[in-house]
Formats: C-alpha cells, sequence, structure tokens
C-alpha cells in the first residue's frame, strides 16, 4: 500500500487548516483533491482525492493519520482503487505540501521515494 510516514513533533490538528488543494493538469490526464475532513478527536483527516489517468477516474479517500512519531499519508483503509502513478503523485504531493510548511517535519518510512523528489 502506497504510503509516507512524516516524523516530527505535529499534530494532525496543525495540519488541518493549512492544507491546500491539490490540482495537478497534464497531458495524462487531472490530479485533485477536493473536500477534507477532519475526525471528532483530531487525530485522522480524510480528503477527497481524483486522479484521471488516460481517460480513466479513480476516486478514493486520502488518509492523513496520527502517529506517535508524526503522521502518515496513505489511502483510507479498504479502499479499492488501483495504484496507479497518479494515485501515489497525489499522496506524494500532499506530503511534499506538509514537509514545506513544517520544516521540523522529516520523511520516514515510505515506498514513494521517487515520488518525492
Amino acid at each position: 500500500m502506497p504510503h509516507v510516514v512524516l516524523t516530527g513533533a505535529i499534530h494532525v490538528d496543525d495540519i488541518f487548516p493549512l492544507l491546500e488543494p491539490v490540482l495537478i493538469r497534464n497531458q495524462g490526464g487531472i490530479l485533485k483533491t477536493d473536500a477534507m475532513y477532519i475526525s471528532r478527536d483530531k487525530s485522522s483527516i480524510l480528503i477527497e482525492s481524483l486522479a484521471i489517468e488516460e481517460g480513466k477516474k479513480r476516486s478514493f479517500f486520502t488518509l492523513i493519520g496520527q502517529r506517535d512519531d508524526g503522521f502518515v499519508i496513505r489511502i483510507y483503509p479498504g479502499s479499492d482503487v488501483e495504484k496507479t502513478a497518479g494515485v501515489k503523485s497525489i499522496l506524494s504531493e500532499i506530503a511534499k505540501q506538509l514537509i514545506g510548511r513544517f520544516p521540523q517535519v522529516r520523511i520516514g518510512e515510505t515506498n514513494l521515494m521517487e515520488f518525492l523528489k
């Protein structure tokens, strides 16, 4: 499952108000995020995400979940979505956005390093 762990002293509650929508249009399609929801206990964020590649739509939720050492960005568990380059790019774009806004955050465990460059 594609994911990015970002480590550092930061809480999901700090992230939510600063998240910007992702919108990338290119010849291959569109990558975008839309509505965002934070859990009542402020430990996770769900982001409506859409990857249109080669004429195929892939809708899914991106999950940002709190961990003891920081947080993880991944596809919401149980989602049946193909893990295409566009889907992985959306996760990576969210991670890059947060890395840029929070200098204390570091990349931890990930299987998306090639998308984070």
